[in-house]
């Protein structure tokens, strides 16, 4: 049963978000309209990814919030998307996405709320196409020390009050350690450090 607080942070998770969404939905837009043949929209949230995905490709959105999911049903608009409210590191999910069939993972500002990360870029790995990618937008720690040192202090409270999000995760090099080359990548300032970047994995 989703908390009181679940409920009332994914009600009004679009509207606090409307002035960071409008710094980045030029790189959503681009990184996700063009994608093609099958999707897993990692943390689909809300469903802000919606809406840049074409016609063509076939979504699989995995969300672990019910409320936020349930706010995602209205921006399908008929598209092929498939909702899934699992954690992402559910094993039930290994008899939903087969290895080696997935086109394109899609993990934009998710990676920071997972309780583990090192074991959910395994299963990216794990579900990607030999040829697949991974796209990321992420924030993270921050390369200034008086900033990143702020923001271990107030990791704590922001993990109570958003869901589980980390303001201290070096996911950009935990990315690369996991065994994955960046074909695109970006770093930019918006309040937060933000890292984006295309990436494949070589497949052993």
């Amino acid at each position: 049963m989703p908390s009181f607080y679940s409920k009332l942070f994914a009600k009004y998770y679009d509207k606090y978000m409307v002035g960071f969404e409008e710094k980045i939905v030029k790189d959503r837009k681009k990184m996700l309209k063009n994608l093609s043949g099958t999707v897993l929209d990692v943390g689909s949230g809300t469903g802000v990814n919606f809406a840049h995905f074409n016609n063509q490709v076939k979504v699989f959105a995995i969300e672990p919030s019910k409320p936020m999911m349930d706010k995602s049903i209205a921006k399908i608009n008929g598209k092929n998307i498939k909702l899934l409210n699992l954690d992402i590191n559910n094993e039930k999910l290994n008899n939903i996405i087969k290895e080696n069939s997935i086109d394109t993972i899609v993990s934009t500002l998710v990676l920071c709320t997972i309780k583990n990360p090192e074991l959910a870029l395994d299963n990216f790995k794990k579900w990607l196409k030999p040829d697949g990618k991974l796209i990321i937008i992420e924030h993270i720690h921050s390369d200034k020390k008086r900033k990143a040192t702020i923001e271990t202090l107030l990791n704590p409270l922001w993990k109570i009050i958003s869901e589980g999000c980390n303001l201290n995760r070096h996911t950009d090099e935990l990315i690369k350690l996991k065994g994955f080359k960046p074909l695109e990548e970006q770093y930019f300032t918006i309040g937060l450090r933000i890292h984006k970047g295309v990436f494949v994995v070589k497949k052993v």
